[in-house]
């Protein structure tokens, strides 16, 4: 499971899209603001581009990320780092701060709306990493692609959609971006304590990625769909 999940999210994903539309009943109103729906969405995108990361890339290269930011890291925090992205930290990094959250944000909507702005979060960060690593490398990394044409219009869109409705207030989506961005932090971090440094036991690390993937349960708690 830790080499092939990325596989299950890949066929996984073209079934979710099509529930999401199914399960859409008129009265639900646009698509935008339509908070299960777009959470659906969020979690196929994010399928989808887990296949342009962990398991074929635009080169054509298999498993390409492991290796990517296994460099990456070397570079940044020395050699000792080199070998910090194992395949369990990838599984578990993807299937709580991403996958968790995702499903989470299904399963609130719409009487409570922060977890799918969490989710829109990590994925514009996401995708805004993806174009500057782009931009400042001058060279294609695993995921720029799906990132860039897909999370940053998906998530920038439901952002102004939610803000325009009244549904969500400026407070909570800028909450939400900076829930994603630090999701990016605390699972560096914790990757770097656990795994390069021994400061904090593995199994510790992956309890503290699924407690702050299901942190936005508890924050921005309101009546209806709002998000304040």
């Amino acid at each position: 499971l830790a080499e092939h999940w990325m596989k299950i999210g890949t066929f996984a994903a073209p079934m979710l899209i099509f529930l999401a539309f199914a399960a859409r009943r008129e009265g639900d109103g646009p698509l935008w603001r339509d908070v299960k729906t777009m959470a659906a969405l969020f979690a196929a995108s994010y399928m989808l581009h887990q296949f342009e990361e962990h398991w074929i890339d635009a080169l054509g290269r298999l498993y390409p990320l492991r290796g990517f930011l296994n460099e990456q890291l070397a570079t940044a925090f020395g050699p000792e780092a080199a070998a910090a992205m194992t395949p369990q930290a990838i599984f578990f990094i993807n299937t709580s701060v991403v996958w968790l959250v995702a499903f989470l944000a299904i399963w609130t909507a719409p009487t409570h709306a922060f977890p799918a702005l969490a989710m829109a979060g990590v994925m514009l960060v996401n995708g805004v990493a993806h174009g500057a690593m782009a931009i400042a490398s001058g060279a294609y990394n695993p995921g720029l692609i799906t990132g860039v044409l897909l999370f940053v219009p998906l998530a920038a869109g439901f952002y102004w959609a939610m803000l325009a409705s009244g549904a969500a207030r400026p407070l909570a989506i800028a909450a939400g971006v900076a829930w994603g961005a630090l999701a990016h932090v605390i699972l560096i971090a914790g990757l770097l304590a656990a795994n390069v440094h021994g400061l904090i036991p593995v199994g510790a690390y992956y309890a503290l990625l699924i407690l702050w993937a299901i942190a936005p349960l508890f924050a921005f708690r309101a009546s209806g769909a709002r998000a304040d």
